[in-house]
């Protein structure tokens, strides 16, 4: 279902202010503004790294102020400051946290309100600038630091509240991008979900999943740069797991992979665990292995790539992986009636 982009405002919050920069009217929204509000909104809830939570137990000023902004059509530009004001804060408590533009809309999905926050960090554009010099015209090219970030980029931190919070399992869903890299337990990285937000992570099906084939290719990789190049059928045992079983338990898959490899069976339910998948078994979201695997991206040492249609991958009649003695590999496209380059 498309986004619906209601209501829109912008605030500045500047870390060198003592105070954030709010403001006091909405923002007028033509057919520019709400292509690039929509755009970025969708955007972000369809990024893999979204994620679904839940508002922590007791008092919760941003939910408060957005569960109000629902229901009190004169709330929307005082709940919009109220929750600049919260992430201003937030921001305070880390000096590396950097100076934004918030955007809050009001925006529907599927006939359900929801409350987008985007944290717009600056990024750097070039313009051109005209002066007339002696009857003349000077054209030069001009640094803009405090650009919004264009629709083809990506918001780092983002979040979007959903009024119907008693139905499903989640309050809110979050994208952010800190959380999911190494240092994730820093201040740093947990200021938004935290410190701003106050809420809890889900871990659903979709999550589970992504962890799942995500953290062991990762695996697969950093094995085979200490010479461990037999672990790549592993890649083949995920692929066909997520892709046949509805429920994967990950000691059984381990032992099925691994058989007599124990020290390799045991690092990798331990790597597993430590990137997330803490519990003994998760639903496959199949919705998103249909989405994302629909095609398998193979890249060689020496950069050349290969993209090739899953059930092609799996033919012999039309490709095949052959492994020589020495430990390399040749790769065969077979029966190939036409060729074109492209």
């Amino acid at each position: 279902m498309p986004i619906n982009v209601k209501r829109a405002i912008i605030h500045v919050l500047d870390k060198e202010s003592s105070e954030p920069m709010l403001n006091e009217f909405e923002l007028d929204i033509d057919e520019d503004v709400r292509y690039f509000l929509e755009k970025h909104i969708t955007k972000a809830l369809g990024d893999d790294e979204s994620r679904k939570a839940v508002f922590k137990n007791g008092m919760n000023i941003i939910k408060e102020v957005c569960q109000k902004m629902f229901t009190d059509n004169d709330y929307f530009i005082e709940g919009s400051k109220e929750i600049a004001r919260q992430l201003f804060k937030a921001m305070k408590t880390n000096s590396s946290i950097s100076s934004t533009d918030l955007v809050i809309c009001l925006y529907e999905e599927e006939d359900e309100e929801n409350v987008a926050i985007l944290k717009m960090d600056y990024t750097v554009s070039f313009i051109h600038e005209v002066e007339l010099v002696e009857d003349k015209f000077k054209i030069s090219i001009k640094k803009q630091d405090i650009s919004l970030p264009g629709v083809n980029q990506r918001i780092q931190k983002c979040a979007f509240i959903r009024a119907a919070q008693d139905t499903g399992d989640y309050d809110l869903i979050i994208l952010d991008n800190q959380i999911s890299k190494k240092n994730q337990e820093e201040p740093v990285a947990q200021f938004f979900l935290q410190t701003f937000l106050g809420a809890d992570l889900i871990l659903d099906s979709k999550t589970c999943t992504r962890i799942f084939k995500k953290e062991t290719e990762n695996w697969i990789r950093s094995k085979a740069k200490e010479g461990e190049t037999s672990l790549e059928v592993v890649r083949e045992f995920v692929n066909d797991a997520i892709r046949n079983e509805d429920e994967i338990d990950l000691d059984s898959f381990s032992n099925k992979v691994f058989s007599n490899k124990v020290d390799l069976r045991d690092e990798y339910i331990s790597t597993m665990k430590e990137k997330g998948l803490t519990g003994e078994k998760f639903e496959v979201d199949k919705e998103w292995v249909e989405r994302k695997l629909s095609k398998i991206r193979l890249k060689t040492e020496s950069d050349i790539e290969v993209v090739i249609d899953y059930e092609q991958y799996n033919d012999r009649e039309k490709f095949e992986i052959v492994k020589n003695p020495d430990g390399t590999r040749n790769i065969i496209i077979k029966n190939i009636i036409s060729l074109m380059e492209k």
